[in-house]
């Protein structure tokens, strides 16, 4: 087998470097806080936001809280950011899926609603049982039950925002060894999305499912997303707020020219 080395990684570049230093420091100071648990301990974590730029490319803005994780610089450090260009590349491909995964999950729901209404319990049950808009993890990790389209299962899920951890066949530490956890979510929010990976599973009461955010309905921002985060009560409201300072270019931004490259390394195509 052919030695492996990180030469084939794009790294992210500095895409705009204005930022807001304030709001960056609310935003990661709230997400820590949000999911601290009860012994004082709070995960590891990077959250991003971004969109899709020109044809392969992948402009972010993010919020970090990993330990020994390098930010992309435009001066040769000696530290390249592996975590960082990983995770911006696993986004760009998990998002159709877990998109689609979401629709799923309205169709269950509104099928759901439709035969408790008809009075076809019998009907629901059946489908209940099937759970066929689901995503299952493999027969390794959950007996026979097997998903046939996305590498990761769903720990829990509501109308915006998606818990998950990846399949042991994402191959996350044939890139960086330190990755233990294949933790992540993944919220919608008026089109827009927001990805967060974890080195370990968070207070799941802290994120916000099932609950409604408060609306953000005052001139956008910094000083007013500030005073937005500073109030928030779940992770669903920081994911808010930081796609909102990304949407308006309020933090940072990095781009990965290619994530494809890096998405097939990852996905074992080239291992």
């Amino acid at each position: 087998m052919a030695k492996k080395d990180d030469t084939y990684l794009i790294m992210p570049k500095i895409h705009s470097e204005y930022n807001v230093d304030d709001l960056e420091n609310a935003l990661t100071e709230k997400a820590s806080e949000i999911l601290t648990d009860e012994e004082g301990e709070s995960p590891s974590f990077i959250f991003l936001s971004g969109g899709f730029f020109d044809v392969q490319g992948f402009a972010y803005s993010a919020l970090r809280a990993w330990k020994g994780a390098a930010k992309p610089s435009a001066k040769d450090s000696g530290r390249r950011p592996l975590l960082e260009a990983t995770f911006a590349s696993l986004s760009v491909y998990l998002s159709s899926l877990l998109s689609l995964q979401s629709d799923f999950y309205y169709a269950y729901q509104e099928v759901k609603e439709i035969l408790l209404e008809k009075k076809r319990e019998d009907l629901w049950a059946i489908i209940s049982e099937k759970l066929p808009f689901i995503s299952l993890p493999p027969k390794e990790m959950y007996g026979k039950q097997v998903s046939p389209i996305s590498p990761y299962f769903v720990i829990q899920q509501d109308d915006e925002l998606i818990l998950g951890e990846l399949y042991p066949s994402v191959y996350l530490t044939n890139i960086i060894k330190s990755i233990k956890s294949r933790f992540f979510v993944f919220f919608q929010f008026e089109g827009y999305t927001a990805f967060g990976f974890f080195d370990s599973l968070p207070p799941r009461e802290n994120f916000g499912f099932e609950e409604a955010t408060r609306e953000f309905d005052r001139e956008i921002s910094p000083e007013n997303l500030v005073k937005y985060v500073k109030k928030a009560k779940n992770l669903k409201e920081v994911l808010i707020a930081l796609i909102h300072a990304h949407n308006n270019a309020f933090l940072e931004q990095f781009l990965i020219e290619d994530y494809e490259t890096l998405l097939r390394k990852l996905l074992g195509d080239e291992l």
